[in-house]
């Protein structure tokens, strides 16, 4: 029975230094101050690691797959950046999978409205970013175990094999996580992400022609239709 409970307590202890301490931090300072900790525990890495993509920053990505530890992603610059990581890695591996460098893509969009003066000068629309946050952390935990199971797969996924993985990860992208939160917007805010994501007026400025939208932003096979056959192949042309 001690045995039992003194396994618990372990385990506890070890679920608490993976999932409590496995996040960003602005600098060392602040870390060593609210933690405790002289240096940083695995799966932890300062926001400098992540912008400049150094060791720090991939180890504490693999460690997070290997954990299951998604929510430790907060915000979409950061799983914008764990994106691009993947697709570096899958690349190096040898799977041909295109969908995570759309992923980045949109990602990229979408995390200019954490900038304040995008959100609160320019887009002045809480629905607009709050579909934007909801939507790409439901993307991220739907995401994150298959990007896992990719990442430790000793078989590669090439030719029709990764576009058949990038069209099926895509239709449940677009048809099943964000169809529902499309369908809830208000006529306003769908009209705001139009111009957005068609790069209208002053948004021109922010969405590069090769990415533009075609289409009525709310049809799920639209969004699909756009990604497979004009995202991804944007992907291909600027690798």
């Amino acid at each position: 029975m001690k045995n039992a409970l003194l396994k618990s307590c372990y385990f506890l202890l070890f679920i608490n230094s993976v999932f409590c301490f496995s996040q960003e931090w602005k600098n060392l300072k602040i870390y060593k101050k609210e933690t405790g900790n002289l240096i940083l525990k695995e799966g932890c890495w300062l926001k400098k690691d992540r912008t400049k993509n150094t060791t720090t920053w991939e180890s504490a990505n693999k460690f997070n797959l290997k954990n299951n530890a998604f929510s430790k992603y907060k915000t979409i610059h950061q799983i914008r950046d764990f994106y691009h990581f993947m697709q570096i890695e899958l690349d190096k591996k040898g799977h041909e999978i295109k969908w995570t460098h759309a992923a980045f893509l949109v990602a990229n969009q979408l995390s200019k409205l954490e900038i304040d003066f995008i959100r609160l000068v320019i887009v002045r629309n809480k629905e607009v970013v709050q579909f934007a946050h909801e939507g790409s952390k439901k993307v991220f935990e739907y995401s994150f175990p298959k990007l896992k199971e990719l990442y430790f797969s000793k078989e590669l996924l090439k030719e029709s094999e990764a576009e058949n993985w990038d069209k099926n990860q895509t239709v449940i992208e677009q048809c099943e996580i964000l169809d529902p939160l499309y369908n809830n917007l208000s006529k306003k805010a769908l009209k705001k992400l139009n111009r957005m994501a068609k790069g209208k007026g002053i948004y021109s400025l922010g969405v590069v022609k090769g990415i533009r939208y075609e289409g009525e932003i709310i049809n799920c096979n639209t969004r699909y239709y756009y990604s497979i056959n004009k995202l991804i192949p944007y992907c291909n042309s600027t690798k």
